[in-house]
């Protein structure tokens, strides 16, 4: 994989974008009976700290996540919540006994592993019968750009899906991860989200960055970025610059 798509400033300008997305995905533990719910790639921490204020103190919360630097930001940010412990480990080999969790999370977690059918098998194995797990995904193979460069934007799609990001097709294969792992009762909803402006763009989806990232890497000329890039520029200034992305999530219960 390329380098990440994503640092602690890009979580943090896209949790605000996904307010009711995220909002959304808490439901199904707000309904859990009192004990541990786990965030798997819980990144700095946001989702384990906005699901601990609104369980309460009768449930704990831990988030897990492989990045050292994204669990230093995560203890920082929980303050003096008692009931919120946040541990750097791999998904494919979870800290945690059998069957011992009462709810269990990952958002935008599976597009980044190269065995995600294993990572899936592990979060069953720690889950408790009946108890429901929430999988949030990107449609990266779904972003859709406005604009008359079709042949750049398929490009950029395709260095997305294939190049940049481990598993690029990972919310179009949730369902069959999910009933492969033996998942029971599994639903998916769509989120779709509109972004209006080049600056947005950027900066919640690193569109120029990633472009560029892309020419270099050959799979789009010079000419080809420079006209996509102008042409974004102008129906920006013009106000009709316009991209769309999904956002999926799988509900299902073991």
């Amino acid at each position: 994989m390329s380098t990440k798509h994503y640092n602690i400033k890009y979580l943090e300008n896209t949790g605000e974008f996904l307010k009711k997305l995220k909002e959304f995905s808490y439901e199904p533990f707000l309904k859990c009976q009192p004990g541990l719910i786990v965030d798997v790639g819980c990144g700095t921490g946001m989702d384990v700290i906005n699901m601990a204020n609104l369980i309460g103190k009768s449930g704990n919360l831990m988030g897990i996540d492989h990045d050292q630097t994204m669990i230093d930001k995560a203890n920082l940010s929980k303050g003096n919540l008692a009931n919120v412990e946040f541990l750097v480990s791999e998904v494919n080999s979870l800290p945690l006994m059998d069957d011992s969790v009462e709810g269990l999370r990952a958002e935008r977690l599976i597009q980044h592993l190269t065995e995600p059918q294993s990572a899936i098998g592990e979060m069953y194995r720690v889950l408790k019968k009946n108890q429901p797990l929430v999988i949030v995904e990107t449609d990266w193979a779904g972003l859709t750009i406005y604009n008359e460069h079709t042949e750049a934007a398929k490009k950029l799609t395709e260095y997305l899906t294939e190049v940049k990001i481990n598993n690029g097709y990972a919310s179009r294969k949730l369902t069959s991860y999910l009933k492969n792992a033996g998942f029971n009762t599994i639903s998916i909803s769509i989120f779709s989200f509109v972004i209006k402006s080049l600056k947005e763009a950027n900066e919640y989806l690193w569109l120029e960055h990633i472009l560029n990232e892309a020419t270099k890497k050959g799979y789009l000329s010079t000419d080809e970025n420079n006209e996509f890039v102008n042409s974004l520029k102008s129906a920006d200034e013009n106000g009709y610059f316009a991209c769309c992305l999904n956002m999926v999530i799988a509900n299902c219960i073991k």
